[in-house]
This record gives structure tokens, C-alpha cells and sequence, in this order.
């Protein structure tokens, strides 16, 4: 979604610190480290998030060519999301815990009872649901000191946000229009721009 396809829909940020000189070797290790890894077999996650090849989401391993162009680093966020539909996990608890009273011979469950028939229900229907797979482009211009995500979608950003945190070691700051007025400004004058109106251009005046 974004950078090689599709629409342009994308947030900017600013990033916040210093590119560390050895960014290719120390990057090239976190970018590993945070790199997607699929589902394990006994997997209790309904979604799992990192880093792949912003030209192939199925390639296995992420070196130094596939991701940093010039001095611009491409990827792409893959995020893959199980989930159970709501009715159907009710119907099958409900179904486990008709089972369990008729083996225990009781007409009741216990609270722990019933969330573990709910863990045991969940784990069991986790394994044969199939994810969905999205991804989301990411583009950083190391010396603009910018990054590009192709989502609006706030969860999406979220999620963007705490992987490059965690991956790169370096703050990321939204960028909008007040924000980078106030990097032209200064941060001392911010109450410039709390004084400023809206201004309406079309013909008739806003009228």
C-alpha cells in the first residue's frame, strides 16, 4: 500500500535525534532483529508486526540492499491479523462447556472453569484461522531527517510509530501545518500562531 501502488494517502513526521555514523551496520542489526516473523504453531497472538522488503512482503531476510537507497531507507510494515468471529467463538464455548458439565456431572462451572474452556476454545480456533496480510510502505529521508507512512488510518500509525521506536532508537514527531510553522518560527514564539485566523479565498468571503 503506497510507495510502489496505490493511492497517496500518507503522514509525515519528523525525526527526532541523530543518525549514529555506523547507521548502516547497527540499522541493518535492528532492522533484523524487528523484521516480520510469521504465526508460531501454538501462537496466542491475533496479530504479529515488523519489518519486510518494500518489494517483496514474502522474502526472507532484510540485508543492507534491500531496504536503503542513496541515503533513503524503504519498508514496508506487515501486519498479520487472526480473527474470531465473535458469534462463532461463543457458540463453541458454549458447546465445550455443555461437554465438560456432562463429564464432571455437575450442572454448573466454576469461573476459572469457564475461562479456561474460553483459552482452550480460543487457542484451538487461533490455529485454523487464516490472517489477513496488509502492508504499509515507509519511506525515511535520512538526510531531510523525514519519514513517509502511507496510512491515515490512526492504529496503522500507531503501530508504525512504536516499531521505528523501537527499531531505530529515534522519536518521531507528526508533521502538520502548525508544527511546521513552528519550526520556521521557533518554539519561543508559539503564541504567534495561536493568534492566527482562518483565512477564506473563495469568491464571496466565506459568506
Amino acid at each position: 500500500m503506497g510507495l510502489l501502488s496505490g493511492g497517496i494517502r500518507m503522514r509525515r513526521y519528523r525525526v527526532m535525534g541523530d543518525v549514529p555514523p555506523d547507521f548502516r551496520d547497527r540499522y541493518e542489526e535492528a532492522i533484523q532483529t524487528h523484521a516480520f516473523q510469521d504465526f508460531a504453531s501454538d501462537d496466542e497472538r491475533e496479530q504479529v508486526a515488523g519489518w519486510v522488503g518494500a518489494n517483496d512482503w514474502f522474502e526472507p531476510g532484510l540485508p543492507l540492499d534491500r531496504w536503503l537507497v542513496g541515503s533513503t531507507i524503504c519498508l514496508t510494515l506487515r501486519v498479520d491479523t487472526k480473527r474470531i468471529p465473535s458469534k462463532y467463538f461463543k457458540l463453541q464455548c458454549r458447546r465445550r462447556e455443555a461437554e465438560w458439565r456432562l463429564k464432571a456431572g455437575r450442572e454448573d462451572l466454576t469461573r476459572a472453569e469457564r475461562d479456561e474452556i474460553a483459552a482452550l476454545v480460543r487457542r484451538e480456533l487461533l490455529e485454523r484461522v487464516i490472517p489477513s496480510v496488509q502492508g504499509t510502505d515507509m519511506v525515511w529521508d535520512l538526510d531531510r531527517r523525514e519519514a513517509w507512512f502511507w496510512s491515515t488510518a490512526e492504529k496503522a500509525n500507531e503501530t508504525f510509530r512504536t516499531l521505528f521506536e523501537r527499531t531505530f532508537g529515534l522519536r518521531l514527531r507528526p508533521l502538520f501545518p502548525y508544527s511546521l510553522a513552528l519550526e520556521v518560527l521557533g518554539e519561543d514564539r508559539a503564541e504567534v500562531l495561536d493568534r492566527v485566523a482562518p483565512a477564506w479565498f473563495a469568491p464571496g468571503g466565506g459568506s
